[in-house]
């Protein structure tokens, strides 16, 4: 690990090893590290939070001194308000609750944490259902306990971490960053620097406590030196504020803003070990990952998932209507299609449909709209499994000459 002033810590990682719904090995994640470096980026290490889950036996301090990293335990678990992530983790905390329970008092694990010698800090934010902002809204919950959110997450949306961050300035909360990753390649997205050198856990879990250190949340990219790390955007910043007509010509565009960013319930896919054979079948899939047991039982997610196509085969309800005011021809701009985690048979997901973003520009055709609707998938954990977007263009149909 580096001597320098700060350091730089991914403060949500799930490993193969810990976490069934996890890909990466720890040795993977200090590879991509040091891959990482090598482009100049800066990570120093990280923290495995597996779900529901901590072994006190597990020792990896040799393996990241080979690395030059440090990797720290914390655990995960499930709360009546989502997930919290807890560092300084000891005995008496872990005799105080079952940790197979998916919906603990999030008070007493706060105050249990705190009082134990650790710390509990609120995961994901802005996430709905699993993430503290709902309750908050919904529920109006007592923030006493909780002195610090994880409010920039890997696996969440820009609106999402917005949520979080909102709540963060709003409530005096203080902010970490972390990617809340499963697999090798999502390692660091998303960060925290710490004001000082971070090399045990209960340095972190001093830092974390002491209400003078300072800590930040940052993404990878704003870890090269020099880099200009601008201030978090809210939720009101990523909502459309104008239709931008002044500069293209003619009427502000006509839409109903309040349903941007605001996801609907969309419909249930429940993921069968016959379905994901039928799909393969009807698609004359041969890959041995979704096919074969035997092979699958040997490669790195332990069993048969399923080609991230079935998602394809869920029938969602759509998103909230913006009632747009415009007249105009349609068709496909594209799509983007990230997946977070694998599925597995016996997976229930949940979709949930939004429109992401709705703008305008100009072309030789003249005025064009583009309206962006989002898909997003959790499994029965609550975790965000793919984010599927599609863009559509409105392009505005001009009267021919002539016309009466």
């Amino acid at each position: 690990m580096t001597s320098e002033a700060h350091t730089y810590l991914d403060l949500h990682v799930h490993s193969s090893g810990g976490s069934d719904d996890a890909g990466g090995t720890v040795e993977g994640y200090l590879k991509w590290i040091e891959a990482r470096r090598r482009l100049g980026f800066r990570i120093d290490g990280f923290v495995l939070t597996e779900h529901r889950n901590f072994d006190p036996t597990r020792d990896f301090s040799a393996l990241a001194a080979k690395y030059n990293a440090v990797v720290l335990p914390g655990l995960e678990v499930e709360t009546d308000i989502g997930h919290v992530l807890v560092y300084g983790v000891t005995p008496a905390f872990l005799n105080h609750f079952n940790l197979t329970d998916v919906s603990l008092p999030y008070a007493e694990v706060f105050k249990v944490a705190w009082e134990t010698g650790g710390i509990a800090v609120g995961a994901h934010g802005g996430r709905p259902h699993i993430g503290l902002v709902d309750h908050v809204e919904e529920r109006a919950i007592d923030l006493a306990p909780i002195s610090v959110i994880e409010a920039l997450n890997g696996g969440s949306s820009d609106f999402e971490n917005a949520r979080a961050h909102d709540l963060a300035t709003a409530r005096g909360l203080r902010e970490v960053g972390a990617s809340d990753s499963h697999f090798v390649s999502a390692l660091g997205r998303c960060l925290t620097r710490f004001d000082r050198r971070i090399a045990t856990v209960d340095d972190l879990v001093a830092a974390l406590r002491d209400p003078a250190a300072q800590f930040q949340a940052m993404r990878l990219e704003e870890t090269v030196p020099g880099a200009v790390i601008p201030p978090r955007p809210t939720t009101a910043q990523l909502l459309p504020a104008t239709s931008r007509m002044g500069d293209l010509g003619g009427d502000a565009l006509d839409y109903d803003r309040s349903v941007i960013g605001k996801e609907l319930s969309a419909g249930r896919l429940e993921v069968t070990a016959e379905a994901i054979a039928a799909y393969c079948s009807a698609l004359e899939e041969t890959n041995p990952l979704y096919t074969d047991a035997a092979f699958a039982a040997l490669g790195p997610y332990g069993t048969i998932i399923a080609p991230p196509g079935i998602l394809q085969t869920a029938r969602l309800a759509p998103p909230p209507d913006p009632k747009i005011n415009f007249q105009g021809t349609n068709f496909m701009a594209g799509s983007r299609q990230e997946y977070h985690l694998p599925i597995r048979a016996g997976d229930t997901l949940e979709g949930y449909a939004s429109v992401a973003q709705v703008y305008e520009k100009t072309g030789r055709s003249g005025r064009m709209v583009f309206v962006v609707r989002r898909n997003r998938y959790i499994n029965q954990h609550g975790e965000t499994v793919a984010t599927l977007e599609t863009s559509m263009v409105m392009r505005e149909t001009k009267a021919v000459e002539g016309d009466a």
